[in-house]
């Protein structure tokens, strides 16, 4: 399904301002669906193909915006169901026309006349035979459905000029009892469309606080008067204030007046744009409260605020806290550990006679601490990737250090990068990559030689090269039957531990040939 913008440029004349004004309106049109209990539609001018206005021949031409649209129709840009009654449309009708029902109330619409409450016939009721169609296939409404629509339609001015129009489409009300609380939301439903029409609303900017914490009408409506006094509770808001400890009448009275802080009231006022902030009674107590101030001409008249209890919310934030530190804590004291290892052994190596016993301690000396710098990078960011660059940077440092001596200078140099690696393969990837370091030291790197360490990212994958200028592999090398046990861990490890492949061939055919691992490891959140 194509987006607003995309539908706007392709079928409409819209200017980039316009386009901009109605994604912002669709941004923040959830709160007016849920007030006017029904679907709300943006309509917009459809620039017309073929012949049009000037004739036949004329090709495609574009009525001005805020014409009349009648040669070129009229196209839904966007659409949205309300939360708090039955939609009129299962399907979604984005990019479909206008029907020749709706489209002169959006022809007089777009003359800059905000519109009463007006009824058509159901666009699937129309008699069979509409259109010219040589077949006509009929098809039932879904039951419960009647046969009629109530539409209201707004203009939607940008800087004085209509643009677009807003509809919203309900079903025919059964006949029923007067209902406050729907007849309180309409009104304010009927407020927020004189400020679409005065192009006061949607707000230049919102202030954030995030999706999963974002109230709606749902939850609760407090509407106050343009002295910050509160003129109307829903239900829902009373008890979401009762949890707070507000108890008694609250209606004429202040926020800051039952001791609660009403500063994102205020703030809304002066600023003219929705404002949020969280209300909290103690550790464990918080409701979300959003203002949406109610603008009419030059002066703000009061506010909708909606209220969202978020105690459970913000439990669940303390204990993913809680337990993101208990992980940090984990691995702080995993590396501490794996330090005190290395440190007895490197005590146990230099009490050993033999140079063969000492070189095997000193192995697994770096195996370990290449293991233990893993652990540092995740304890300290909680997340389930770490940067496997930074990991990179210290384990050249630490063989460097291990290997490098003034009668045999051997310089290391890293290429390319990988980024984040998931924590999982971070561990055996370092061991991986020491052990292949190690490697080309002993067996591959010359005095005064270098080691070349290539990383790159593919979609998909974690490639990694280890490239030395020694003599090179023998012809016919194999790495089931001639891999010493370095080489036998990053087999073990890369093939049987992260699915991927190993390969070792020569660098040139030309001597020293020298070496080149290739290493590629599968990732499913690579990119």
């Amino acid at each position: 399904m194509a987006s607003l913008a995309e539908l706007a440029r392709a079928r409409t004349a819209l200017d980039e301002r316009a386009v901009d004004h109605l994604q912002r309106l669709v941004g923040a049109w959830a709160l007016l669906a849920d007030l006017s209990f029904a679907d709300l539609l943006v309509y917009a001018p459809c620039t017309p193909v073929g012949p049009a206005a000037d004739g036949p021949g004329s090709g495609e031409t574009g009525p001005a915006v805020g014409a009349p649209a009648a040669a070129g129709g009229f196209i839904v840009l966007a659409h949205i169901r309300c939360t708090t009654g039955p939609t009129v449309y299962p399907i979604d009708p984005i990019g479909a026309r206008a029907d020749p029902e709706t489209a002169p109330l959006l022809d007089l619409a777009m003359t800059g006349r905000t519109l009463g409450r007006h009824t058509v016939a159901r666009p699937d009721r129309r008699p069979a035979g509409v259109g010219g169609d040589d077949v006509v296939t009929e098809q039932a409404p879904p039951p419960g459905l009647d046969s009629h629509l109530i539409v209201d339609c707004v203009p939607v001015r940008v800087s004085g000029e209509v643009v677009a129009v807003l509809t919203s489409q309900s079903g025919l009300a059964p006949i029923g009892h007067f209902n406050p609380l729907a007849a309180t939301y309409r009104a304010l439903y009927d407020r927020f469309t004189l400020m679409i029409a005065d192009g006061c609303f949607p707000y230049d900017r919102f202030e954030q606080i995030g999706e999963f914490r974002e109230p709606r009408v749902g939850d609760g409506v407090m509407v106050v008067d343009r002295e910050g006094r509160v003129e109307y509770l829903s239900p829902n808001a009373t008890s979401a204030l009762n949890r707070l400890g507000v108890i008694g009448a609250v209606t004429g009275r202040r926020l800051d007046d039952v001791g609660l802080d009403g500063t994102v009231i205020r703030r809304s006022f002066a600023r003219r744009r929705s404002t949020v902030s969280e209300l909290e009674q103690g550790p464990h107590l918080c409701v979300v409260v959003r203002s949406y101030p109610l603008v009419e001409g030059d002066r703000v008249t009061g506010s909708v605020a909606l209220l969202r209890d978020i105690s459970e919310l913000r439990h669940r934030d303390q204990l993913l806290m809680s337990k993101d530190a208990t992980i940090q804590e984990i691995h702080h004291r995993v590396k501490n550990n794996l330090q005190t290892v290395g440190s007895l052994l490197r005590l146990q190596a230099r009490r050993l006679a033999s140079a063969e016993a000492r070189a095997a301690v000193e192995q697994s000396v770096r195996r370990i601490s290449s293991i233990a710098l893993v652990h540092e990078c995740l304890a300290l960011d909680p997340s389930p990737a770490v940067d496997f660059d930074t990991i990179v940077s210290s384990l050249v440092q630490m063989v460097e250090e291990g290997f490098t001596t003034p009668e045999r200078p051997v310089r290391l140099r890293v290429a390319g990068a990988i980024g984040e690696a998931p924590g999982e393969l971070a561990m055996p990837l370092a061991v991986v990559l020491t052990e292949l370091v190690q490697n080309a030291f002993d067996h591959g790197s010359p005095a005064g030689g270098e080691i070349t360490l290539r990383f790159s990212r593919s979609a998909g994958a974690l490639e990694m090269q280890v490239i030395d200028g020694g003599p090179g592999v023998v012809d016919g090398f194999s790495l089931d039957r001639d891999a010493g046990l370095g080489l036998t861990i990053v087999r073990t490890f890369v093939v049987k531990e992260m699915r991927g492949r190993i390969g070792i061939r020569a660098a040139s055919d030309e001597p020293p040939r020298g070496t080149v691992v290739d290493v590629s490891v599968p990732v499913a959140s690579a990119g």
